[in-house]
């Protein structure tokens, strides 16, 4: 059966049906749209990673000539990534869009939501550099509408504009990068990047696909469109694009290097340094925000720093010929790029619940809302755990190959290259150590205690099942993970061998995949461990009488809200120790001299992006200023535009007689 031209006429002939289906049907007929594109294109992706071949050559009489549609086992590892967060967060949006009136606002983003699950799949399937742009393009274009879905705010639209200049510039990287390959190859197939490759150095025109799929990724200082979009999307369109959408970014970086053939030791500690740099950077900023969907996007920020090191890490295993190093970073990288889909889809999904529920995005004026909503907080925790790299969740297991990867790196030759693993691991360790409080914080200011602000007068309840049962999924996916890592990180060595043709494994696999299942079962032994002491202590203290009183507070009778640690609070000593990475913001409220009662003082601050601070802003103005210079020859004065013209013909007489002087 030739799969990919049927699930092409069969995908896009239940997406042209969508628009038809009656508005109150809509959000059924979107996620029924979204399970058939999921169940059509895992079935491509379950026979490529089978080892069977499934692509089809297309030929058109347009400028695209002939259209190659493959999916390989890298395709398919990221389609299967792709429908596990698609399809959930589609089915998430039935009940978080449930209060919208049927409108045409609304009609149109339950359409773009399955526009984006599909292009992101065709991302993956097309294998000629046009028609990728052109998928590529969809999945912006779809993706910025579902993000400014309230657009009468001007805050949601100036982010989707952000978002949506950052997307174009990056297409402007990759369509000069294609037309290059073109313009020395003939074609615009990926193969032919390889032959360009073999035959020019390297590095010019790998930076240029960087920096385009760069963009895309988030990766530093190519990210700041992350934290303005993800708190203005709903929270459904936030969980796809930072489980999934972000990650085409990092498939088509993976893409490109498997092309690579010469400078591999410079582009692997490049991707290596990039990696650590945008992994630090972003969980520093992630640690010191108080509004929880801007922490979780900057958390993504570092995620994808961690996936770049790990890349970085197979780049410079591959240059040494070393395929333990080529299976533990490429494969780690893999492991851990689906791990953070899961993980980060559930906590955006929590967060939206959080938002819907308490009416606020802001930390600060949270808490104790584990008594009324335990099901979501439960649910949070588990994210929180898996996106922090604690045991047993899968998140630890895909930092524990990273790890593993750089501390066997070590024993490479060369002491530039020995200097950047060492800080990797340095680096690793302390970006698992400030995820750790940057979730315990966010944790903590949002369930535990009591509320640092009035809650809404409608008061705050667990969301609908609609909301929940996605939730459900997802943890119930990271929990399988974790519970059968081998299983999967087998599935992504196997990926990674067969894109990088590694045909004689590494005898230190099978030592190390023993390890990680041992790993695994360790961290899960421990935490049955933990749940049967709670239930012994439970089942003793059921004969127990039972007593209330209120909680110690430290031998102090005020346990109000002003006592507690706000979120703020709990990160401001970092905020201090990283200052020059993290701008304040401050406003003084002053008291003026002359009034005789006065108004409160009031003072507020807020952490700002170093990059947009320090770089583009300045740069912007600096663009502004100049742009404005040819506004004064416009002052309405006629006699002005006499003499411009006059001071033209002028010229032109004066170029003439410089023509005539020079024959």
């Amino acid at each position: 059966m030739n799969f990919p031209v049927v699930f092409i006429v069969a995908a896009f002939l239940v997406l042209l049906a969508v628009p038809f289906v009656p508005d109150k049907r809509k959000g059924h007929a979107a996620l029924g749209a979204s399970l058939w594109i999921a169940v059509l294109s895992s079935a491509m992706s379950i026979a490529a990673l089978a080892g069977r071949e499934v692509s089809q050559t297309l030929s058109t009489e347009t400028v695209w000539g002939e259209v190659l549609l493959a999916v390989d086992p890298l395709s398919a590892w990221f389609i299967m990534m792709i429908n596990l967060i698609a399809v959930p967060g589609i089915w998430y949006s039935r009940g978080y869009l449930r209060g919208y009136a049927p409108s045409a606002n609304l009609s149109l983003h339950r359409v773009m939501l399955v526009w984006m699950h599909l292009s992101m799949i065709m991302v993956c399937m097309v294998q000629s550099g046009l028609a990728f742009l052109f998928a590529w393009e969809i999945m912006s274009l779809s993706s910025f509408l579902a993000v400014i879905f309230d657009n009468q705010q001007r805050s949601v639209l100036r982010a989707g504009l952000n978002y949506l200049v950052q997307m174009h510039i990056s297409v402007i990287c990759l369509t000069i990068a294609f037309l290059t390959v073109y313009q020395s190859e003939g074609g615009f197939e990926f193969s032919r990047i390889g032959d360009y490759f073999s035959s020019h150095g390297n590095i010019p025109l790998f930076l240029l696909f960087f920096a385009g799929f760069g963009f895309k990724a988030g990766v530093v200082p190519l990210h700041t469109w992350l934290p303005h979009a993800h708190p203005a999307a709903p929270s459904h369109v936030s969980g796809i694009m930072s489980g999934v959408i972000v990650k085409m970014g990092i498939y088509g970086i993976f893409r490109i290097v498997s092309h690579l053939q010469t400078d591999l030791l410079q582009i692997g500690n490049t991707l290596m340094i990039a990696g650590m740099i945008t992994g630090v950077y972003g969980i520093l900023h992630a640690c010191v925000q108080r509004d929880v969907k801007r922490l979780l996007a900057y958390c993504t920020v570092e995620n994808v720093g961690l996936i770049l090191t790990g890349i970085g890490l197979g780049v410079v295993g591959q240059h040494a010929g070393n395929g333990f190093l080529m299976l533990a970073g490429y494969g780690g990288a893999l492991f851990h790029a689906l791990n953070h889909a899961l993980s980060k889809s559930l906590l955006f999904l929590a967060a939206g619940a959080v938002y819907r529920s308490a009416h606020t995005r802001n930390m600060d004026r949270m808490g104790g809302l584990f008594k009324m909503m335990p099901k979501t907080a439960t649910l949070f925790l588990a994210g929180s755990l898996a996106i922090a790299g604690l045991p047993p969740l899968n998140g630890f297991l895909s930092e524990f190959v990273l790890f593993s990867g750089f501390i066997r790196g070590v024993m490479l030759p060369g002491i530039t290259e020995s200097i950047i693993i060492v800080t990797g691991i340095a680096v690793i360790a302390f970006i698992g150590g400030v995820s750790v409080m940057t979730f315990t914080k966010a944790f903590g200011a949002i369930f535990l205690g009591t509320p640092r602000a009035a809650l809404p007068p409608d008061g705050v309840e667990e969301p609908s099942a609609a909301m929940l049962l996605p939730q459900y999924l997802l943890a119930a996916l990271a929990v399988l993970v974790a519970l059968i890592p081998l299983a999967v990180f087998g599935v992504a060595s196997e990926v990674v061998s067969s894109v990088f043709y590694i045909r004689n494994p590494s005898p230190e696999m099978p030592g190390f995949a023993a390890l990680l299942q041992k790993v695994s079962l360790a961290a899960v032994m421990f935490v049955a461990l933990v749940l049967g002491v709670r239930a012994l202590r439970n089942m003793a203290a059921r004969r127990l009488p039972e007593r209330e009183g209120d909680t110690w507070a430290c031998g102090s009778p005020y346990t109000g809200a002003r006592t507690q640690y706000t979120a703020s609070a709990f990160t401001k000593p970092a905020g201090k120790l990283f200052g020059s990475l993290l701008p304040v913001r401050k406003k003084y409220y002053r008291i003026a001299k002359n009034r005789i009662f006065p108004e409160t003082a009031r003072y507020a601050y807020s952490y700002g992006d170093w990059v947009e601070t320090m770089i583009f802003r300045p740069a912007g103005k600096l663009l502004k200023r100049f742009s404005s210079i040819p506004l004064h020859l416009q002052d309405g004065r006629l006699q002005w535009y006499i003499l411009y013209g006059l001071l033209f013909i002028l010229a032109m007489i004066l170029l003439s007689w410089l023509n005539l002087m020079g024959t």
